[in-house]
């Protein structure tokens, strides 16, 4: 028997298919604290009742609202204050959520469990509710299978388990194993008589059992064999993820973040990015800065999927100027909201543009001077002449303006 005795689970509940695991578990979880003196309910206190994440948890909390089985009231004191309470429900009702009711006189964060005179329920062990190594979908599992074991001629099987809740075949079988893996369960085959066929016979624990084997074979000869202690599983775990591990190759940048900081802060002073910054804000600015860092220091660079040589990204590197990004900012249209990588497709864009500008000085250098036409050299000549008079009157002090 548990030190902290046994909380009351009702039955409806358990059997609920429409229930998932984690909002069973986190219905027996909170029925175990009503009535405890001095304790308020909040999503952050039966945080340091379970392992699971906060995700989790608020999903499993909105389940219990949405199906009926936890009711949410408020209402306002005199000096402005929120008072929160709650209805624990034995049947599914009504939803009621974050409803106002100035009639309250209850203290915040007080919660009642509301039910009848129907005696179908089962005790569940409060010290394993209560214990924060244990996820909800287990305590769950926990109070389902204590009750079901409790019923006359009831052959527990998994799929047979699995009726009696939401969870597809896939995520339900993994919530069994890690039922197992917790120490609650304990797992014992017999053979049938027929090669290769088991029966199985299951004992639950009212505290985590992690020293013997959560699966017993008890072979026709009598003699007794273990697939794996709990300890044994999760260091054969801890082995396989580590030689994974080894064998994953991870793309690191070989210069040191010192350098790679330094060479971010040289294309910052050479685009002008504080300029940039009070022009097209600092989110616009940081991702141009880092579009051209890739584009000049990126240990490979492709472009629409080719593959840039050096050569050719030096040469379009040498046209990188607060001009140019200016005059590329000023003629694109971007809606960063809208795109899943904005470095990726700035340094793409970027890197087109700054190659159109090397093509077009490349074309402005090598274009061969047109000679003057007639009329074009009788100008140049009668301006030439005219500017010649107008120095010699000034040399002379006879021009006036």
């Amino acid at each position: 028997m548990s030190a902290t005795g046994y909380t009351t689970i009702y039955n409806e509940v358990l059997r609920d298919s429409t229930l998932s695991l984690d909002a069973k578990g986190l219905f027996a979880v909170i029925k175990s604290f009503v009535g405890l003196p001095d304790f308020a309910l909040s999503k952050r206190r039966l945080g340091y009742a379970c392992s699971d994440s906060g995700y989790l948890l608020n999903a499993a909390w909105k389940e219990l609202k949405q199906k009926g089985y936890l009711q949410h009231y408020f209402s306002q004191s005199e000096n402005g204050a929120f008072c929160h309470v709650y209805n624990l429900m034995q049947h599914p009702s009504a939803p009621v959520d974050f409803v106002y009711s100035p009639a309250i006189d209850r203290p915040n964060g007080d919660v009642v469990c509301i039910s009848d005179a129907q005696r179908d329920y089962t005790n569940i062990s409060t010290a394993v509710l209560r214990d924060k190594s244990i996820s909800l979908a287990s305590k769950g599992l926990f109070a389902l299978v204590s009750h079901l074991m409790k019923i006359p001629d009831f052959v527990l099987r998994p799929e047979g388990i699995r009726a009696f809740c939401m969870e597809k075949i896939k995520h339900f079988s993994t919530l069994w194993k890690r039922f197992k893996i917790s120490g609650l369960l304990k797992q014992h085959r017999h053979p049938a008589g027929e090669e290769n066929r088991w029966t199985y016979e299951y004992e639950i624990c009212e505290t985590p059992d992690l020293e013997t084997p959560y699966l017993t074979n008890h072979h026709a000869d009598g003699s007794v064999s273990t697939i794996a202690t709990i300890g044994d599983f999760l260091e054969k775990l801890k082995k396989r993820v580590s030689r994974i591990r080894k064998n994953v190759s991870i793309k690191k940048n070989d210069k040191p973040r010192a350098v790679r900081r330094k060479e971010r802060r040289q294309i910052e002073q050479q685009l002008n990015a504080d300029a940039l910054r009070r022009r097209f804000g600092n989110d616009l600015t940081g991702t141009v800065v880092t579009a051209f860092y890739n584009i000049k220091h990126a240990q490979r660079l492709f472009i629409k999927g080719a593959e840039i040589t050096q050569e050719h990204r030096e040469t379009v590197a040498q046209m990188i100027s607060p001009e140019n990004v200016e005059r590329f900012l000023d003629s694109t249209t971007l809606d960063l909201s809208r795109i899943k990588n904005p470095a990726a497709y700035l340094q793409t864009a970027l890197f087109a543009f700054l190659e159109k500008q090397c093509s077009t000085d490349a074309s402005a250098d090598e274009a061969p001077d047109k000679p003057l036409a007639d009329w074009e050299q009788a100008w140049l000549a009668q301006k030439a002449e005219a500017r010649r008079r107008r120095e010699e009157a000034i040399a002379r002090g006879e021009y006036q303006d």
